[in-house]
């Protein structure tokens, strides 16, 4: 059925031209240059001259910046502010050619075309503008007008690119006093040809298009009638998804891509351009027939596709590598490679425009390829970004592509809320708040059952703090339990800010123990990405449930018993010994003392000696310098009654008692070259390498083992970065593999023995802190 819409857009054309050329007479022109004087036609190359020196090199915009580069715009400019002209006369003959520009530009006749002065260029023998587009510098621009002054010169010809087409505007009549008039879209890319000889000088306008939001195009019926056909027959035909197993359904939207490209400036109905203008018309009038919602957005593109051609890398089967370029590049990588077949497509949908012209903040949508149509190809278009990348094996050769597009985007309104509630869950929740403050509690409901089914998918990771309070408000005044359950399910305990606590709060004092343990329960289930930590906000918010009714207090019991069991189950003595695993260890040390100021604050004294017990027993006891490390975080940015609080006594006297004993021992002999063997692994392999590293006077040993076998041991010794060599030498079946300790565990031993000392002299500074006197 798309197929039959796009049909009958293409069907709708325009008559306008994406660029034209005119001639007029001169004598109305009255030019003054600051420094040089009047002008007069034709302009002798003495007086071309003249106008270079008070002119300064061109500069070109890219991406906000203003830059210089003769290797991409070669030729002077002289500001407006420098340029006098005789307006009043020279309107007695731009205005009527401006009447004719419009008509051959395909602008509607409500409006008007006016022109406002940019500068005067000057191109000299061998100058050039390479292709490039212009920036819609004003809200009105939909083009360029670039006026030729009469001047005796050779080449310079302007070429404009639209839509895989190409113009040549060349001068009508050298060295007379006729001038010729340029006109070009503004999205249109073009170029000025290197100049042959003698001088080129032309002024450079901008086109405005000066209409109303309420002039609309006339739509011959026959057209209505048949796209109008086209896009309920669209909508009313179930469809597979792709990538789904489920039924066939509807179409949700209709996003037809236009053909111009347009500025967030520019994106208004009554600016489109040619075409445009028509098909979007037509748009609204059938949105308007069979009740649909109607908006204009930009639509942001990205393209994958198979290509042909040699890259900078050696050839189809040269080196590896990846070519980019983007906005900072000059070039354009179609004539580097040949687009073969289009891999894959994705829009996004942003700054959305309604029928009233007003902005729709907050929407945001990635149609699906089922849902989008257009008369002019996104490979006709100059991409704004791309990247190649080169053969890699198994896959490529390909090119991305990105492009900024404009779109209209339809869909029924009998589906308004539910299609709007996907691109904006803000909206949506603002809409159900909006009902329930009309008293309207029944339909309230409805319309919040309606967003369940998609809710987890559409409500962002990254949701405002105002977004979370609101929808913890709505929940609550819903007044069902289980439908405030679906609603709350995508958020995560992180969400729970201070500001959003206490309305969580109000709803587990509403719903209950029962309801509240099933919101942390799907939280906890939820395997859509990872869940940020929340541990840290864990005493925070567990005392804000207690200082609540009977079930807060539940809760936050609740909250932390499971959290400890869930601690014991995912804690790795690894992530304590590993230096790879450093990160997993920070985290894990930010969970104890969480765990630790929560039991605390909640006055459960046998939940914080279980978790003390578990860091002291020996299978799970921290090492001596972690748990020192946790004694001083847990001293750090407390009061001594909140250490004291913490219960650290048992832990601390461990710790002091082990290092004394450690301390206690004679230092490292030059001849002990034992190491301790990594905890973990018990396999045969393991017990073997931890023998021969115990041993104190082995320091090399040859082992015959296979090549997976060895994999395992190097593994061992790499990951726990064990000052051990491991050589293979490759002779014999199976081959020899040669661990040799170094001289480094030395070094290693008398680093740690000098930060045991450091730690043991801390603790017994500060034995009172920790309740030990």
């Amino acid at each position: 059925m798309l197929n039959e819409v796009t049909a009958a857009l293409a069907a709708i054309e325009a008559e306008g031209a994406f660029a034209t050329v005119l001639a007029c007479g001169s004598d109305d022109l009255r030019i003054e240059v600051k420094g040089v004087g009047p002008i007069r036609f034709p302009i002798s190359a003495t007086m071309a001259r003249r106008l270079c020196a008070v002119a300064r090199a061109a500069p070109f915009g890219r991406r906000g910046e203003t830059l210089h580069d003769v290797a991409v715009r070669d030729t002077w400019e002289i500001a407006s502010r420098q340029i006098s002209i005789d307006a009043r006369r020279w309107r007695r003959t731009l205005d009527p050619e401006l009447a004719v520009i419009r008509r051959r530009l395909g602008l509607p006749e409500g409006g008007q075309l006016e022109v406002t002065l940019d500068k005067m260029l000057v191109y000299g023998p061998g100058q050039f503008f390479a292709p490039h587009q212009d920036s819609e510098r004003a809200d009105d621009m939909v083009g360029s007008l670039v006026v030729d002054l009469p001047s005796m010169h050779e080449g310079g010809a302007l070429v404009v690119h639209h839509q895989g087409k190409m113009t040549v505007l060349r001068r009508s009549a050298r060295g007379s006093k006729e001038l010729s008039l340029f006109a070009f879209y503004a999205d249109c890319r073009h170029e000025v040809r290197p100049v042959l000889s003698g001088y080129r000088v032309t002024l450079a306008y901008q086109l405005l298009h000066r209409a109303s939001a309420r002039d609309r195009a006339p739509l011959p019926p026959a057209s209505a009638e048949r796209l109008s056909t086209a896009v309920n027959a669209y909508f009313s035909t179930p469809v597979p998804m792709p990538y789904s197993r489920s039924a066939p359904e509807r179409p949700e939207r209709l996003t037809y891509l236009l053909d111009h490209e347009y500025t967030q400036k520019s994106l208004a109905w009554h600016r489109l351009k040619s075409a445009d203008r028509l098909r979007a018309e037509a748009l609204r009038q059938v949105a308007e027939r069979l009740d649909c919602e109607v908006y204009l957005a930009l639509a942001d593109v990205h393209e994958n596709w198979s290509c042909d051609g040699d890259d900078d890398w050696g050839g189809r089967y040269g080196r590896r590598g990846r070519h980019s370029r983007d906005e900072d590049s000059d070039g354009d990588d179609a004539e580097a490679y040949e687009l073969l077949e289009l891999l894959d497509t994705g829009v996004e949908l942003r700054h959305w425009v309604g029928m009233d012209g007003r902005s729709a903040p907050g929407f945001s949508a990635r149609p699906a390829s089922g849902e989008i149509c257009f008369t002019r190809p996104s490979a006709e278009m100059t991409p704004f970004k791309s990247e190649h990348e080169g053969y890699m094996g198994n896959y490529g050769n390909t090119v991305d592509r990105w492009y900024h597009r404009a779109a209209v985007v339809m869909w029924p309104r009998a589906r308004n809320f539910a299609i709007r509630a996907k691109m904006s869950p803000s909206w949506a929740i603002k809409e159900v708040a909006s009902l329930i403050k009309r008293r309207a509690a029944n339909e309230a409901r409805d319309r919040a059952r309606e967003l369940l089914p998609f809710w987890n998918r559409s409500v962002p990771e990254k949701s405002t703090a105002a977004f979370v309070r609101q929808l913890l408000t709505v929940v609550g005044s819903l007044n069902d339990a289980d439908l405030a359950l679906g609603l709350l399910s995508p958020l995560g305990p992180h969400r729970l800010s201070p500001t959003a606590t206490p309305a969580f709060i109000a709803l587990v004092e509403r719903y209950g123990l029962s309801w509240s343990q099933r919101v942390f329960g799907a939280w906890s289930g939820d395997t859509r990405y990872d869940t940020p930590p929340w541990l840290s906000s864990l005493p925070r918010l567990s005392e804000a449930l207690a200082a609540g009714g009977k079930d807060g207090k539940a809760l936050a019991a609740w909250l932390l018993a499971r959290e400890t069991a869930s601690f014991k189950e995912t804690y790795t003595l690894e992530a304590f010994v590993v230096p790879g695993l450093q990160e997993v260890a920070e985290r894990l040390q930010g969970d104890l003392v969480a765990l630790l100021e929560t039991a605390a604050g909640l006055r459960s004294p046998s939940v914080r000696d279980d978790v003390l017990a578990f860091l002291m027993a020996p299978k799970t006891a921290l090492p001596l310098m972690s748990a020192g490390a946790l004694l001083q975080t847990c001293l750090d940015a407390r009061t001594p009654g909140a250490v004291r609080a913490l219960g650290l006594t048992p832990l601390y006297r461990h710790v002091v008692s082990s290092l004394e004993g450690v301390l206690g021992t004679p230092a490292r002999n030059s001849d002990d070259w034992s190491i301790e063997p990594p905890a973990g692994c018990t396999c045969d392999l393991c017990r073997e390498l931890s023998a021969f590293l115990r041993d104190r006077r082995r320091i090399r040993l040859e082992w015959p083992l296979a090549k997976e076998r060895r994999r395992h041991i190097h593994s061992a010794i790499d990951r726990h970065r064990l000052p051990v060599t491991h050589a293979t030498v490759r002779s014999g079946s199976p081959q020899t593999l040669v661990l040799t300790k170094q001289k480094e565990l030395f070094q290693r031993a008398s680093a740690l023995r000098a930060r045991q000392k450091t730690l043991l002299a801390w603790l017994r500074k500060r034995a009172r802190a920790f309740g030990n006197s």
